[in-house]
């Protein structure tokens, strides 16, 4: 009503704000009018192709330059995703072609010989058939679309809105993080999230739940057991868990809806994380087989942390994607590792994966970390750097090096978080801890930004556990100075130790990997046996001591003892060549247990930080308790 006298009787000074007010909503409208409109065609999917139209809206200048990305996020890899588009087609809106030359691997320019504003439309097919690594695979059943591997971008309207709609095929639906005001028909606030939002599209199951104030949609492809129970059950719990890592932040929830897309066939695994979804793979067996579920379990909790640690904050060498370029970062161990540390700790803390069997878990990290050969070798913040060059780099010709001379962020970087929580927990009583250092980041760097340093990581690392740790980081992650696990587990009551190998069948070991039968070397390891006898990678070991090898190596083995000479026949680049070798011991594996003399401090150091859960029978009975639910 106030508005309506306004506009009866305005006076000078109001006249003035209702006509800027104007000027900027016809701004605003012609800003909102410059969108990116792609249509889905789907018609072909039986033979793995799906068509693209994208149309470029209110396009002004005598050129228009668009691409398509290089790489998708989630996987530190140049894919060239251009490789499986073909019959381009340029146009105006009316129909009109377009002169158009490829002027880089993924990068188009269009001439507008008339620059008034107008469209400009693409037109493209893409043969899907690549769903292992998550980009896009369409058949008669279902089409997977991750939109960096088939959306093409200008980028003159990157920051634009856009719409993507989809001729959906009888009795199929469609589903992703964007807004969705009808079915088949997305909408985003610009080219960024799009890439962030994958979508499946199809006649998939869909399970729907909320946990701790977030509606939670899990859709999946493929075969499962249909215990939509224990699902919403189990994933649910995983939600919460995560939630409470951050529970004292000021930010509050990063969204309030969230959608698991798995798919689950033969031979699958993985995922990727995005700005409200994650794609999830598995081999159906994790539905029926305890381990494989609590794996399952784990790659849950790994992408949903990523909501928070990648999707809310990131590094600031990659705050804003770069989708024609590698995008380097000295941080993937913060990125990647802490939140492997936390794929393992949170199904513990929400009561689906007893103690006992997490301390297995860990001894298994800790002995692939601390035993690798690139352990002394490599450092966290270089092993981030190169994760392009050569931890992600499929090259034949750097494969077979890369475990001596590498380091895992991931799996070292997560053993870095658990020395970085327990230290933190033990300065502080328990009162910190590494969710205290996330959640600062989370509150301090939201997305867009600018994104967080070292200095900003280190900062507030050292308000959570002190200078001293904080001086301690430079030279775990910029220098080889190794992990105190073992001291880090005696502060919550754990003990270190090798497993006894005494008794074991086999008391030598060649140091390889080895596939196959006969056997062919993998990777001979640094200064082991093999290594220092001349054995490289891809000989074929054909006999021991001029017994024929087969399928049991080990079972010669047995007849040795550390330190005695054998000689191994092998083939090499199709040459007969005998090497001598002397073998080594076999060294046992890590094992953690738990030390039953700990005080109750310590005892109560480790309770809080499991999140109370600490026994195996306490899980069995909420394992019990939630099956009769």
């Amino acid at each position: 009503m106030n508005l309506q006298q306004h506009h009866a009787r305005p006076a000078p000074h109001s006249l003035t704000a209702v006509l800027l007010a104007l000027v900027l909503l016809c701004l605003s409208l012609t800003a909102n009018a410059a969108e990116t409109r792609y249509q889905v065609d789907l018609s072909e999917r039986a033979m793995q192709q799906v068509t693209i139209e994208a149309r470029f809206s209110d396009v002004t200048g005598d050129t228009l330059d668009f691409h398509l990305p290089i790489w998708r996020s989630g996987l530190y890899l140049v894919m060239d995703f251009v490789g499986t588009v073909s019959g381009m087609q340029v146009s105006d809106g009316n129909g009109n072609a377009l002169p158009v030359e490829q002027t880089a691997t993924s990068s188009w320019r269009v001439s507008r010989p008339n620059a008034r504003s107008g469209d400009v439309v693409v037109r493209y097919r893409v043969y899907a058939d690549s769903l292992t690594d998550r980009t896009r695979h369409v058949d008669a059943e279902h089409a997977f679309l991750n939109p960096a591997a088939v959306f093409v971008y200008a980028d003159a309207l990157r920051d634009q809105p856009l719409e993507v709609a989809i001729d959906l095929p009888t009795g199929w639906k469609a589903a992703a993080g964007m807004e969705q005001p009808e079915q088949g028909r997305f909408v985003a606030p610009h080219y960024d999230r799009l890439v962030d939002s994958p979508i499946e599209i199809g006649t998939f199951d869909l399970v729907t739940f909320e946990a701790s104030g977030i509606t939670v949609d899990f859709l999946i492809h493929g075969i499962w057991d249909h215990d939509e129970e224990r699902l919403s059950h189990d994933i649910g719990a995983i939600v919460t868990a995560t939630v409470e890592v951050f529970a004292t932040s000021d930010t509050g929830l990063p969204t309030d809806y969230y959608l698991f897309m798995l798919h689950s066939g033969d031979g699958l695994g993985g995922g990727t994380e995005y700005y409200n979804s994650t794609v999830v793979h598995t081999d159906p067996r994790a539905f029926w087989d305890k381990e494989r579920w609590q794996g399952f379990l784990g790659l849950m909790a790994h992408e949903f942390f990523h909501t928070w640690n990648v999707k809310r904050f990131r590094p600031a060498a990659i705050d804003r994607y770069d989708y024609q370029n590698i995008n380097y970062t000295e941080l993937l161990w913060v990125a990647e590792g802490l939140t492997s540390y936390y794929d393992q700790l949170l199904p513990v803390r929400a009561g689906l994966v007893p103690v006992d069997d997490y301390r297995d878990q860990l001894a298994e990290v800790i002995s692939s970390v601390v035993d690798a050969p690139g352990y002394n070798q490599d450092t966290l913040a270089r092993a981030s750097l190169e994760a392009w060059t050569k931890g992600f780099h499929r090259g034949a010709d750097r494969a077979a090096d890369k475990a001596n001379r590498t380091v895992s962020f991931y799996s070292q970087g997560g053993l870095l978080g658990l020395v970085l929580d327990l230290e933190i927990r033990r300065v502080s009583d328990g009162n910190r801890s590494l969710d205290t250092v996330m959640t600062a980041l989370y509150d301090d760097f939201p997305l867009g930004g600018g994104g967080f340093t070292y200095a900003d990581f280190r900062e507030r690392l050292a308000a959570a556990g002190g200078n001293a740790l904080a001086e301690q980081l430079d030279g775990w992650v910029y220098d080889t100075q190794p992990l105190p696990v073992e001291e880090a587990l005696q502060t919550i009551g754990w003990v270190l130790d090798r497993e006894d190998t005494s008794k074991a069948p086999v008391q030598v070991s060649l140091d390889a990997s080895l596939r196959g039968n006969p056997p062919v070397v993998s990777t001979p390891r640094l200064d082991g046996a093999a290594w220092r006898a001349g054995i490289n990678a891809g000989d074929e070991l054909l006999a021991l001591d001029g017994v024929r090898i087969g399928g049991n190596l080990d079972a010669l083995l047995r007849r040795y003892t550390p330190g005695d000479e054998v000689e191994f026949t092998l083939f090499r680049d199709g040459l007969l060549k005998t090497l001598p070798v002397i073998l080594n011991p076999v060294r046992g594996d890590f094992e953690v247990d738990v030390d039953d003399d700990a005080g109750e401090a310590i005892q109560r150091l480790r309770a809080g930080w499991l999140g109370d859960l600490e026994t195996s029978e306490e899980i069995a009975k909420a394992d019990q308790s939630s099956q009769l639910r």
